[in-house]
Order: structure tokens, then sequence, then C-alpha cells
């Protein structure tokens, strides 16, 4: 039998167990007492949570396009179809009103009016509807021929039209016998693929695939450099042929084949449904297996088109607000964060090593960073973006490029007020080399101060992108951030309010937390600080 060995714990002079503290406990205790604090972290905590489970929630698909549900409003009990008629009803009310067709008293009629006259859109069409609604019920009312027909074949197609999404691809090698998902096939596998579906040779289908590629990448290059001649152009699409490669370019050609290929499938199932629809088997929503040949299957999934429900409204693209606002909190967060932590790693370094070996090292650094500072911030952005493209990666370290002055600063003054301490002049004695010192010994202890700055820095790299948003320069198309959806939005706020204010509501909640929380975990780490001035 092995004895486990007592340890015993520390005592004081009452006999008490004298229980250990750290700066994190300490911090923790204070922390917990400042509501705002707590409130504001389990906030930041459900953001996160939802940014990154995005993908695993039962929500639309945030680039899905249906321009028949564009614009469509709020609604927890209404479907898109319900939505639709609404809107066509409202128009052909106003037209009815128009014509005359619709009565109305002389002093609805002036205010109608009055209403057009102070751009009061909504509450005209709001007051029609519900006006022509209550005539028509009443037996007053009757909409023509033509209108009549308009509505039936709205509704006929409310209640007929389908989505279909291809969730995999199955290919059956017809010489092994063995089954292999297309999205992890190789694109020169893929090719022999389309070719057997097409009755092309595969050779043919990759050079058309070639030709598909070059298209693309010189559409693309005129986007961004509208004003170049033909032979600059052709210059250009060479020499970003080239920067591709042979990876980049079979990387756009396998998603091009897969795409015509989730195409054909989808034409294939929309005709064999649009007759079982026809034939009243069809119930919805499908999943089932589809052949496409021998060797090809694809597992589909149907659902009715507009029998969904936009909780947050749609956008002009027939969008889920909702679904783009949960994708949209998934990039801006990831621009605060990464844009922070490389912001606070580029000033540790730089601000240590100042800090620590002073003279002329601290002197150039320092010197550098008073020019950067001299520099219009925002403006340096914005340059940076225009001249090495609008994606997220070129937004990163755009943002990143001068935000570290601060925290350079900042890290050399703890530095330097730790570097003459007693455990430093130990670690300096028994040898220890400068990057021990610096990395092992001081930035731990200035890691309270850094955090806190990281946590206010965060809101403050979400506002900058925004701006960039704001003004065509930030996240592009597909995807979306809180400032893009915002910047988006301004353009039709009086007609589409809902477009403006959720992605807003949004934004603003979560820079409120990170406030809150960044300003509790100041108070925590260091409780005097609120008493500075």
């Amino acid at each position: 039998m092995f004895s486990k060995k007592k340890i015993e714990a520390p005592l004081n002079e009452f006999d008490q167990v004298i229980v250990g503290n750290s700066l994190g406990k300490d911090a923790w205790k204070r922390l917990k007492k400042n509501k705002m604090a707590v409130i504001g972290m389990v906030v930041v905590i459900v953001y996160s949570l939802l940014a990154a489970f995005a993908m695993f929630l039962p929500i639309y698909p945030y680039d899905q396009i249906i321009l028949d549900h564009q614009h469509l409003r709020p609604t927890f009990n209404k479907t898109a179809g319900d939505l639709m008629m609404e809107t066509k009803l409202e128009d052909l009310y106003f037209k009815a009103w128009r014509s005359g067709s619709l009565v109305v008293t002389e002093e609805q009629s002036t205010q109608i009016k009055t209403w057009i006259a102070d751009n009061k859109t909504n509450t005209v069409w709001n007051f029609c509807y519900a006006e022509g609604e209550r005539q028509r019920a009443a037996g007053t009312f009757t909409f023509s021929a033509a209108d009549q027909k308009t509505i039936d074949r709205l509704q006929s197609r409310i209640e007929t039209e389908f989505l279909i999404s291809v969730e995999k691809l199955f290919w059956t090698d017809p010489v092994t016998g063995k089954t292999k998902n297309l999205e992890k096939m190789d694109y020169e596998d893929i090719l022999p693929v389309y070719a057997s579906i097409t009755g092309l040779e595969p050779k043919d289908v990759e050079a058309q695939t070639l030709t598909e590629i070059r298209s693309q990448v010189l559409n693309t290059i005129k986007e961004t450099s509208p004003d170049l001649t033909d032979e600059e152009y052709a210059s250009s699409l060479e020499m970003e042929l080239t920067a591709m490669g042979e990876k980049g370019i079979h990387t756009i050609g396998k998603s091009n084949l897969i795409g015509k290929i989730q195409t054909t499938v989808t034409r294939t199932s929309e005709r064999t449904l649009k007759q079982e629809i026809k034939d009243g088997s069809a119930e919805f929503p499908i999943n089932k297996t589809v052949n496409l040949s021998d060797n090809l299957t694809a597992e589909i999934q149907a659902s009715k088109k507009h029998d969904r429900h936009y909780y947050l409204g749609t956008d002009y693209s027939g969008r889920d607000m909702l679904s783009r606002i949960i994708y949209g909190g998934q990039v801006s967060i990831a621009i605060g964060l990464v844009g922070t932590l490389t912001s606070v790693l580029i000033g540790i370094v730089l601000g240590a090593l100042a800090g620590y070996m002073g003279g002329k090292v601290d002197f150039f650094l320092m010197r550098l960073v008073d020019i950067m500072y001299g520099l219009p911030y925002m403006l340096l952005v914005i340059i940076c973006m225009a001249i090495f493209g609008r994606n997220i990666m070129n937004l990163f370290i755009a943002l990143a490029l001068v935000s570290w002055l601060t925290v350079a600063r900042m890290v050399r003054g703890q530095v330097m007020s730790l570097k003459n301490s007693e455990y430093v002049e130990a670690a300096r004695s028994m040898g220890a080399s400068t990057g021990r010192i610096i990395f092992r010994h001081m930035v731990p202890n200035s890691l309270s101060v850094i955090i806190v700055y990281s946590t206010l820095r965060v809101p403050a790299f979400i506002m900058q992108e925004s701006f960039l948003s704001f003004l065509g320069l930030g996240v592009q198309a597909p995807y979306a951030s809180w400032g893009s959806l915002v910047g988006d939005a301004v353009n039709g706020m009086t007609l589409y309010p809902w477009k403006l204010i959720f992605p807003a509501l949004a934004m603003t909640i979560f820079l409120f937390a990170m406030n809150f929380f960044g300003d509790g975990l100041r108070d925590a780490f260091d409780p005097q600080s609120k008493n500075q001035l």
C-alpha cells in the first residue's frame, strides 16, 4: 500500500490557513462586483459564440440571392409569399386610388397627397392597402380583370415555386468502383467527370475552362483598374496568371466545374419536381438522391421558395438580414481581434526593445513612432486599400499598419519602470539573455495593462472598418460586415428602415459591451486608476 504524503498548509500566528492570492484572482473578484462589466463580458461571449458557430445555426445562407424577396419587411408570423402578395396589393390599391376606382373621402384623398409630398411612401402604401382590403371585404371594391389575373398569377407562383440546393456530389469510378466526393477530388480528376456529362473530350473541357478563367481574371483586373489600355490589360493578365500559378488556376477551374455540374443537377431536378407538383405528389421539404448518370449521383434538398420567414427582413438582393448580420458580426469581430492582436504583438516587441535597451535603439524607434504619429492614420489606410486591392487580408494589414504606436509607447514605459527591479537584476546576474529577460520576466509583468488596452482597441478597429465600408473601401460582396451593412442601408433608410436599424443596433450593443468590459478590466487590474486625473 502506498501512502499519500500529507501536505501541510501554511498557517499564520493564529493557526489560520493562509490562502494564496494573485493579481488575476484579485482582479476577478473586483470585476465580479462591477455589474456593467459582467454584463458586457456576457454579451461579448454570446456574440463571439454566434459568430464562431454561425455555420451550424438554423439560418438561411447569407449570400443566397432571391430577387422576388427584395425589401421584405421584418415579420414573425408571415411568410415571404404573404409579404409578396401584400406588396403587390399595396401597389394595385395605390394605382386604383390614382385611377379613381378606389373611392375615398375628400379628406382622405387630401391626406394621401400630403403624405406623397412629404415622401411618406410607406404610410401611403399602408393606408391604401388597409382601405382597399376593407372595401373589398365589404364588397364595394373589386379589381379589374387584368389586376385579378396578375394576382392569380402571383398566387400560383407563391404556391408552386421552389428552391433546390445541391448538398453533395459523388462520383463512382467505373474502373475501381470506388465512390468519391467531388469536392475532395483534384481538378484533373473532375475534368473527365464533366466531360462524360457533356459528351466532350477532356482536353476540350480543359481548354474551355482555361478560357473562362482568363476571362474571370481579366474582368477582375478591369474592375480594379478601369483606365488601362488593351496592351496593359494583356500584360496585367499574364502577370496575374503567373502569380496565381498552376495551383491557383486549378483551384478556380475546380470551382467552376463543380458549379456547372451543380447547375446541371439543379435543372434536371427542377424538371422532375415540377412534374411532381403538377401531379400533386410532391411533399416539401424534399431530401433525396438524384442520379445524373450511371456514375454521378447528387444529394439534393428542395423547399418551397416563398415559405421562408424573415424575422429581420431582407436587403436589396432578397438576402436574409438576420443571416447577414450574424455573418457580418463574424467578419467585424475577426477584424477587431486580428487587428488588435497584430498591433499588440508589434507594439510589445518594439516597445519592449526600446524600453530595455535604451540608447540609440530607443532613440530611433521612438523617432519612428513620432514620425508615424504625425501622418494621417485613416489616409494611410485608404491609400493602402486603394493600392493593394479591396479584400479582407489587405484590410487587416492596412488597419494594423500604424495602430501599434500607442502600444509600443505604453510597453516602453512599463519596461523602463521595471528594468531596474530586483528580479530583473537577479536574472541579469545569472546570465539570462536579453530576450529572456524581456519576454519571460518584464512583458508578463506588464500583461495586465496590455490586456486592458487590447479590450479597448477591439471596438476601435470595428469602428474604423465601418468607416472604410461607408466609403466603399471595406469588406466587399458577397461578404458583409456590420459597417458594410449600415453603408448599404443608408440610401434607402426612409423606405426600408430595418436594413439600417438592425445592423446598427447589433454593432452598437457589441461596442458598448466591449467598452464596459474594457473599463471593468481596467478598474479590476488597477483599482486606483479611476481615482487618477
